[in-house]
């Protein structure tokens, strides 16, 4: 497996910068950050303060598909049992009511998809994932100004993994070499790079 739950992570914070920002809050944005590098504390702290924006702006759908993802990293920081479980469950209820919500919003796909993907495959969300990521490429392709450059490197890098882990190597490679030729994100064209010297 190429990309790691952190780097994965990592990637959806590069693409949250490179919005306006996370939802027109920065300090939710700096404790996603702080809690994909595993503070646990900034997560918690980061759930506070997107369930408060989502208290005053409930049709904030970015807001909702962070909670979510933020969620799941709260369910990584739990040792097993309900709570963890719950967590887990919550965080994946709130990316896919984000998602159904806002459907034509690249955003709030872009981050349930690789979230979706970054989780265990236990859980089965990686076909959806896989699904979603391949739909956001074809509309990115027709209309390239649904996703910023970085975001769109965010999503050939996870398209590619997608596509790799279900046994398409050729598809993955052209994924990837569709994000290599944008130059937006530097940390996400060596991510990019590397993973096509890995084919």
């Amino acid at each position: 497996m190429f990309l790691r739950l952190i780097v994965v992570f990592g990637a959806i914070v590069v693409a949250a910068t490179a919005t306006a920002d996370l939802t027109n809050d920065n300090p939710a944005a700096s404790l996603f950050a702080r809690g994909v590098a595993g503070d646990q504390k900034a997560v918690i702290d980061c759930i506070s303060t997107l369930e408060k924006v989502l208290a005053s702006k409930p049709n904030n759908q970015l807001a909702r598909v962070y909670l979510g993802s933020a969620y799941t990293l709260r369910s990584r920081d739990l040792s097993f049992g309900m709570a963890k479980l719950d967590a887990l469950q919550k965080g994946i209820a709130l990316m896919d009511d984000a998602a159904a919500a806002a459907p034509r919003n690249s955003m709030v796909q872009l981050i349930r998809a690789v979230t979706n993907e970054a989780l265990p495959a236990i859980l089965g969300r990686r076909s959806i994932a896989r699904q979603q990521l391949e739909e956001l490429v074809a509309q990115v392709e027709k209309d390239p100004e649904k996703l910023k450059p970085a975001e769109q490197q965010l999503l050939y890098l996870n398209a590619g993994e997608a596509a790799e882990r279900a046994g398409n190597p050729v598809r993955a490679g052209e994924l990837w070499r569709r994000g290599a030729a944008i130059n937006a994100d530097p940390s996400l064209k060596h991510e990019i790079k590397a993973a096509l010297r890995q084919l």
